[in-house]
């Protein structure tokens, strides 16, 4: 397989994140997750979305797993870990209109970014939060889990109301019902109940599919640039896609619940 422009720890890995967030520019909110499809058509029709509509897709699927009505909505608190520019609570906030919404960021260019377009996103440590215990009713990430150290789930239980919900999405190297194994343990060991596991690899699958179809300007490139993109975004050829095309990637979203 041929090496991502993203190198896979340490301090390259931070900077390239920062360079990636800046290339976004500040006028937009900008994602780079595997994305679902098809999107629902009222994220293809909202201007703000309608760039990377997919990448907004899989955050509405995963708000799809809390059963609240409009009040519940209304009255609750949540928290995103790994928050990036915000698109996903820009899209939390637009749809579901809760009482608060903020995010936490590694990245101090992806939280700038984030703050200049109204979107609450703080640069912090997941794992060492800054916010007072009891403070939401719901945490959730998309693709950062199987970054965060194990530190980051006893801070998301602390920060956790009782009965409050961790709602993640995340990628994994094998079956789906592996995958409900390893984040049930995972999450478990920081005193986590399990209450659901959605496969969702289908969509992900289509959505890989059609970026991969639409870069065309990728053959063009340098031999050395061309591979290099082709492993980072999962263009048409790359090893990375092609473990998505033979169902050795599959994609979940998990729910758990903090104990009463």
């Amino acid at each position: 397989m041929a090496p991502s422009f993203i190198p896979t720890s340490g301090w390259g890995q931070r900077l390239t994140y920062e360079l990636i967030y800046l290339s976004f520019g500040f006028g937009r909110s900008g994602m780079f997750n595997v994305g679902f499809a098809p999107a629902r058509q009222g994220i293809l029709a909202d201007r703000a979305f309608a760039v990377r509509p997919h990448q907004i897709e899989l955050y509405a699927q995963m708000f799809d797993q809390v059963p609240w009505d409009a009040d519940q909505w209304r009255r609750s608190d949540w928290l995103e870990l790994g928050a990036g520019c915000g698109g996903g609570l820009l899209h939390l906030q637009t749809n579901h209109a809760p009482r608060s919404a903020m995010g936490v960021e590694r990245s101090y260019v992806a939280a700038r970014r984030a703050r200049r377009l109204g979107i609450d996103v703080r640069q912090g440590d997941a794992a060492r939060l800054a916010m007072e215990s009891a403070r939401f009713d719901v945490v959730f990430c998309l693709d950062a889990l199987g970054y965060l150290p194990s530190a980051a789930l006893t801070e998301t239980f602390r920060v956790l109301k009782p009965g409050g919900i961790l709602l993640c999405g995340e990628s994994f190297r094998g079956t789906p019902e592996a995958a409900r194994e390893h984040y049930h343990r995972r999450a478990g060991a920081a005193g986590f109940e399990f209450t659901g596991c959605r496969d969702v690899s289908a969509g992900v699958l289509r959505s890989l599919l059609e970026r991969s179809s639409a870069a065309s300007f990728a053959h063009g490139l340098p031999a050395f640039f061309r591979d290099r993109l082709k492993e980072t975004l999962f263009l048409d050829g790359s090893d990375r896609l092609r473990l998505w095309q033979c169902g050795a990637m599959c994609f979940v979203i998990t729910t758990f619940r903090r104990p009463d």
